[in-house]
Parts: C-alpha cells; structure tokens; sequence
C-alpha cells in the first residue's frame, strides 16, 4: 500500500510538473502578450510570443493557423489582453483566454518572468 501510494505521489508530481508546460493534452500552449516591445523587453512569461494587440488580427495567422486551439493572452492590466481576445474571436478563434496582467498570467500558467 505504502509503495502505491509512494507511485501515486509521485505520479502526480510528474503530471504537475507536465501540466505547467504542456495542456492538458500534451500540447505546449499558445501564450501571447499583446503588450508593447519596451514592456516585453523589461518582463515576460517564460514561453511566451509577443504580438502587440493591435497587431494582433494580422499577425495571429502565423502562430495560429488551427482556430480551435487554446490561446491564452496577457497584457499589463488587463484592458489590451481583454481587446486583442475580442479581436481573436470576431476572427472566430473558439477558444481564447484572457489570463488578464502579466504577474496573473505567470501565476495561471505556473511559469516564470523572464528578461
């Protein structure tokens, strides 16, 4: 009992690990910050692309071709990452998720700011 146990915690401990890499389909997630480049330069999610939101309509087609992938976007309050995910869904992208400011979004997505 004990060594299943032992194998359970461990096992979870793995599948935690994974999860804040990968979703919960193995599949690294897509994770946008729709800041400026000056904002990105001073701090960002470790994985993380930078696509400005006002960009963000033009530029998604190069990181996102399948629309029913998850994207989850950020920004440094909220109010642009909350834009840009209105923007993605009028481009019928299904399955957008707004993390709100950077520090959220790190905590969310269990990841590291990065310089």
């Amino acid at each position: 009992m004990k060594k299943f146990f032992s194998f359970l915690v461990a096992a979870a401990t793995v599948l935690g690990m994974a999860s804040s890499s990968f979703g919960a389909d193995g599949v690294k997630p897509l994770i946008i910050d729709v800041r400026t480049e000056a904002e990105w330069n001073n701090g960002h999610i470790e994985g993380a692309i930078l696509i400005p939101y006002e960009l963000i309509g033009e530029r998604i087609g190069a990181v996102a071709k399948d629309k029913s992938m998850r994207i989850y976007v950020y920004c440094r309050s909220g109010r642009r990452s909350k834009i840009a995910k209105e923007s993605l869904e009028k481009l019928r992208y299904k399955d957008v998720v707004n993390l709100g400011s950077l520090e959220d979004a790190a905590k969310a997505m269990k990841r590291k700011i990065v310089k």
